[in-house]
């Protein structure tokens, strides 16, 4: 049973998508763990740690909004998507560019944002099968693109700070 007492099967999309973004929010825990747990990220975390709260609020408020779709509460709105836009962008514009394919697995913490990110893009894609079967915020699904994009680039910037950091401690 959903938010707005609707009886639905075990096996509705919109309880494959609510499992999802509750998986979701327990990896993006587990990142900012590790996050906090970080000396070489120095101060970085801090910011980091911050940004992925709010995304682990905003992933239940966009369970909410699946459960009962009509609450206006739990509806998204732009500015949530621009926010993490512009976070993605800050990213963006401090790493390097990439012209080869990345495999995971450098470090723990950018291993385990990437397996973030690949959950991320499940709960975009039911999410969509979600909008497909009843008319969604659309605003929601725009958060969700960008989310694993953020998540990418998020686990481009641990690898290199740990690289670096590698690096001057080592003397490499």
């Amino acid at each position: 049973m959903t938010n707005s007492n609707k009886e639905v099967s075990k096996n509705d999309i919109s309880l494959h998508f609510i499992g999802t973004a509750d998986e979701l929010n327990s990896h993006l825990g587990l990142v900012k763990a590790m996050l906090s747990n970080d000396e070489t990220w120095q101060f970085t975390w801090q910011s980091a740690c911050k940004i992925l709260e709010g995304i682990q609020k905003n992933l239940m408020k966009l369970m909410s909004h699946v459960s009962d779709n009509k609450d206006e509460k739990y509806f998204f709105h732009e500015n949530e998507a621009k926010a993490l836009q512009k976070e993605t962008a800050r990213l963006i514009g401090n790493l390097p560019k990439q012209n080869k394919f990345i495999i995971p697995g450098k470090n723990i913490i950018e291993a385990q944002i990437q397996i973030a990110r690949t959950v991320a893009r499940r709960a975009e894609r039911l999410y969509a099968a979600v909008n497909e079967k009843e008319i969604m915020n659309p605003n929601a699904a725009v958060y969700l693109n960008i989310l694993s994009d953020y998540l990418f680039y998020l686990s481009q910037q641990e690898s290199l700070i740990n690289v670096n950091f590698i690096n001057q401690f080592t003397g490499i």
